[in-house]
């Protein structure tokens, strides 16, 4: 069977079992370099890293991204580079580094142009570039970017790129309080993963719509939905969405005053989002022991993860720069571009 044809068997599995794909990819990328077949290397690379952001691991795929982008420069593949910076901008969001992330979303929309083949990688290009806007603070300026890429997919049957990007959309609007604006995407974008059977966003989708449950005085509701969350989790693993949902169970189950079991579901996510290098999940995790450990008295386990919590800030401070949106100033060509 072709490479290119194995590639395509992998794509469509990605989602639905993407524990046999990288099974299937790294023998195929194994061959593509020892044959010297640059496209497929590169094909195989972007999928790779795309695969272990399914599965929640953060293990070659920077070395591969890496790779596969000088092979793009030198050979002049230039129809596939646009999916390696947009891998690589997700891979410098999840390790915290917002500017890298923003330098490779704002040259994957410039090398997508206007072109209806890269109508899915543009897409994703400007929600991670919501998201970026989203970390600095820039919500309205986020919601732009996410509606620009709902656009986009006006004609599509991508329904993990539709739900990807309401998502996104969703919890922009919970946090500016528009709470029944945010309630009625994600509940379409559950609906719709739900009627296509796509399991992969349906824990991400319970997660945001428990948020807004909490956010709205209804700790119960939310409760149920984080407990399905996890239970879908298993089946769909995905070690972003896993942290956020047993973070927020540790915070009902301190509002029900067991801190005790807080700090347990807490130390859990936290050996997730440390082996998985989620440093901008990681702090905040640490802060919530923090002060989970400090309402118990266990004031030597707070003190134990002070230190490490202000070496983790500093990091973050520095991957994000000075946090001013002045930051920004290079996304606003892109924005004008994309806003009607």
């Amino acid at each position: 069977m072709a490479p290119l044809q194995n590639i395509n068997d992998i794509e469509r599995i990605v989602f639905s079992d993407p524990i046999t794909a990288k099974r299937w990819c790294a023998p195929l990328l194994a061959h593509a370099r020892a044959e010297h077949d640059v496209e497929t290397l590169v094909r195989a690379a972007t999928l790779l890293s795309l695969i272990e952001d399914q599965l929640g691991e953060r293990n070659e795929g920077s070395l591969l991204l890496a790779e596969a982008l000088a092979c793009c420069q030198m050979y002049g593949l230039r129809h596939l580079e646009p999916a390696v910076q947009e891998r690589l901008g997700r891979d410098h969001y999840t390790g915290g580094d917002y500017r890298q992330a923003m330098q490779h979303w704002a040259q994957c929309t410039r090398l997508c142009g206007d072109e209806s083949q890269h109508t899915h990688t543009l897409a994703l290009a400007l929600v991670g570039l919501g998201q970026v806007c989203s970390a600095y603070g820039a919500v309205e300026m986020a919601v732009a970017f996410h509606k620009a890429a709902d656009r986009r997919l006006a004609n599509s049957e991508d329904v993990h790129l539709i739900a990807k990007v309401k998502i996104s959309l969703g919890w922009d609007l919970h946090v500016l309080g528009r709470e029944d604006e945010a309630r009625t995407i994600l509940v379409q974008a559950l609906e719709l993963c739900r009627a296509r059977q796509f399991s992969h966003f349906q824990a991400e989708l319970l997660l945001r719509l428990a948020e807004v449950d909490m956010e709205q005085g209804d700790p119960d509701t939310a409760e149920q939905r984080l407990e399905e969350a996890l239970s879908l989790l298993v089946f769909t693993p995905s070690h972003w969405c896993e942290t956020q949902v047993l973070g927020l169970l540790a915070r009902l189950r301190f509002q029900h005053g067991r801190p005790d079991l807080a700090i347990s579901m807490i130390q859990r996510a936290l050996h997730i989002a440390e082996v998985d290098g989620m440093r901008h999940v990681e702090a905040r995790l640490l802060a919530d022991l923090i002060r989970y450990a400090e309402a118990g008295g266990n004031h030597a386990l707070a003190q134990t993860h002070h230190a490490r919590l202000r070496t983790l800030k500093q990091g973050l401070d520095e991957a994000i720069g000075t946090g001013d949106l002045s930051e920004l100033g290079m996304l606003e060509s892109v924005m004008a571009r994309f806003t009607p």
